[in-house]
């Protein structure tokens, strides 16, 4: 894509990822229904799996990305002084970046060595 296509870059990232969303929480919605995970043995390790690790760190790192496309587009649509827009859109990224952050401690708090 060249440089003039942001926002058809911008559409295509948010519908890949609501895609990937939509049927990363089904899958999960699923496998509740039929498997009733009661306690917390039985959610860790299911968690724990592998795949399941990857599945979930794209999933999330599909909603950071989702959420980061959403809300900047609303900025930069709304927000018309370019110095709050500036303010604003960086502490959305400090914000995404610490929850990706803490996500990794988390995931990396899960694999067993």
């Amino acid at each position: 894509m060249s440089l003039h296509a942001q926002g058809m870059r911008a559409w295509l990232l948010q519908r890949l990822t609501a895609i990937y969303i939509a049927i990363y929480s089904l899958a999960i919605i699923v496998w509740v229904i039929f498997n009733v995970p009661v306690n917390y043995t039985s959610w860790y390790a299911l968690f724990s799996h592998p795949l399941l690790i990857i599945a979930t760190v794209i999933f999330y790192l599909s909603v950071l990305i989702h959420a980061w496309v959403g809300v900047r587009d609303i900025m930069v649509d709304y927000i018309k002084p370019s110095s709050v827009r500036f303010v604003l859109l960086t502490g959305l990224a400090f914000a995404l970046t610490g929850i990706a952050t803490w996500l990794l401690l988390i995931v990396i708090s899960l694999v067993k060595v």
